[in-house]
């Protein structure tokens, strides 16, 4: 589980405007708006939870092949 880290945000200035956007600890990239951060965060987590289940498939494989 991850421990929740408390956002940063840093502004982005685009053409007439300058809007308040959060940064993502893990990648460092820019969400706005900074609400949509957490499904962001969420994706991360989808994303390991669905590598360790394939390291769990391939040591199993490799277990077996000794």
């Amino acid at each position: 589980m991850e421990t929740l880290m408390p956002a940063e945000y840093t502004q982005i200035s685009c053409e007439d405007g300058t809007y308040q956007a959060a940064i993502c600890h893990r990648c460092n990239t820019k969400i706005f708006p900074a609400e949509l951060l957490d499904a962001h965060l969420d994706r991360h987590q989808i994303k390991d939870l669905y590598l360790e289940g394939e390291l769990k498939k391939l040591q199993f494989a490799m277990a077996r092949m000794r």
